[in-house]
């Protein structure tokens, strides 16, 4: 086929109006990736009958009118994303319009190219045309659906959006250089090359976008990391403070034992009652130590129990704090620190004092090592992954979780969180090291 010659059909607009579509929920997906599920599917159907109504009504208008359509038509794509995915915010909606726009561009321009190349000079029927465009479109939309489904579109800075704006532009400008001027397809050597040119202005634009992508997500990441590392320091820290504190305590105890020697001294009744209420206050407060088999979780857990009792929160532990030690150090700090804190800060919502309820357990059963935290709650959200932070500094908290979920991936184990009937529950299960006679047995 000698492209310099060849005159190649424009693309029919009901396959613009449907690569526009499917572009549109391709960004969808990415703005609203954990809410997928959820979407109105007549809402989609709609949007796309009004797309390739729009499409053809602007067809039909003329020349003159030729960007006005354009417009129209990236209007509705903008009007079709804000209908499923109404709280992104102008800045993320904006870049996935222009992230859509690009791929209804490659879309199309890729799946026609593809038919002129291959079908027109069979002289097919219109129908063979219409499902190999449908096969094609199928396999253009999965194929970015499963290089692309790890980016979401999240925290979209001025700089980006401009980016995309920019690529978006340059690609509309190569896109439809043959409407811009009437002369473009001699200038080009025919209308096959224009559109040869079109399509990998497309597949860079497109590029240009994922790389965008990955480098928001990998910023993301290593900012992730970052916090979670200075998480755990601050955990490791907080227990180094637990664990003078708990060296404190014993002493005051060791001193109550020369109160109590000055105490039977005493004759005086009224100042012998002065001091026992004394002492029993302080043997009430602190008589909060919890005895679980790992010295770290003892002084972390007793630390926590103390301000439990001092905030009216009942908590109930079952642990078998030796089961844990196969953890490091800051990695069981992290590990008990960021679940109790989450825990704490859930309960503290809850105005009854009777339904300010924390369990702990450790145990384990058969040949996995369960750590549970659970926690009454009168919020009920809804989520598939991991649940929202309640502070309003959403930028800088809801690390403890991902931090949690890190140490659990860290020792082959896996962490799930859910809430049923007010409860709200945290799972931790790592798999049970074995000892060396059982390793010695399996190898024999």
């Amino acid at each position: 086929m000698n492209l310099t010659t060849t005159i190649w059909p424009n693309i029919p607009r009901l396959f613009t109006a449907v690569a526009e579509w499917l572009a549109c929920i391709q960004v969808i997906m990415m703005l609203s990736h954990h809410h997928w599920k959820k979407m109105n599917a007549l809402a989609l159907v709609a949007c796309l009958l009004g797309q390739v109504f729009l499409q053809i009504w602007c067809g039909s208008w003329p020349i003159q009118l030729w960007l006005v359509g354009i417009i129209a038509n990236i209007a509705w794509m903008l009007f079709t994303i804000f209908v499923i995915a109404p709280k992104a915010g102008w800045r993320r909606l904006f870049y996935g319009l222009c992230r859509a726009f690009v791929l209804a561009e490659t879309f199309a321009s890729v799946s026609w190219q593809l038919v002129c190349m291959v079908l027109l000079p069979l002289h097919v029927s219109n129908s063979v045309v219409f499902f190999w465009i449908l096969v094609d479109f199928l396999a253009l939309f999965a194929f970015f659906y499963f290089t692309q489904r790890r980016f979401t579109i999240d925290e979209i800075s001025f700089r980006e959006d401009a980016v995309a704006a920019l690529t978006a532009m340059i690609v509309f400008a190569i896109s439809n250089v043959g409407f811009i001027s009437n002369n473009a397809a001699a200038f080009f050597g025919g209308s096959a090359v224009i559109f040869t040119i079109r399509s990998f202005v497309d597949i860079c634009g497109v590029l240009m976008l994922t790389l965008e992508d990955r480098q928001r997500m990998v910023t993301r990441l290593r900012t992730d990391l970052n916090t979670i590392n200075r998480m755990m320091e601050s955990q490791y820290q907080q227990y180094q403070e637990y664990k003078q504190s708990s060296e404190l305590v014993n002493q005051h105890f060791h001193d109550l034992k020369h109160q109590l020697t000055v105490l039977a001294m005493e004759d005086d009744s009224k100042k012998r009652q002065q001091y026992l209420n004394e002492i029993s206050q302080d043997i009430h407060l602190y008589n909060v130590g919890v005895k679980t088999g790992n010295k770290i979780a003892d002084v972390i857990l007793t630390r926590k129990n103390a301000y439990f009792k001092q905030h009216h929160i009942i908590f109930t532990c079952i642990a078998n704090g030796s089961l844990l030690n196969m953890i490091n150090t800051m990695d069981l700090c992290s590990l008990l620190g960021n679940s109790l804190d989450n825990a704490t800060e859930s309960v503290e919502q809850v105005h009854d004092p009777e339904k300010r309820m924390i369990n702990l357990r450790i145990v384990n059963k058969g040949n996995f090592i369960i750590y549970q935290v659970e926690n009454y709650t009168t919020a009920q959200q809804n989520f598939t992954d991991l649940p929202q932070t309640t502070k309003q500094d959403k930028k800088r908290h809801g690390y403890g979780l991902k931090s949690i979920r890190r140490i659990a991936h860290k020792y082959n184990g896996t962490m799930t969180v859910g809430i049923k009937n007010h409860w709200f529950r945290l799972t931790v299960m790592f798999n049970q090291p074995q000892s060396k006679e059982a390793k010695e047995e399996a190898e024999q």
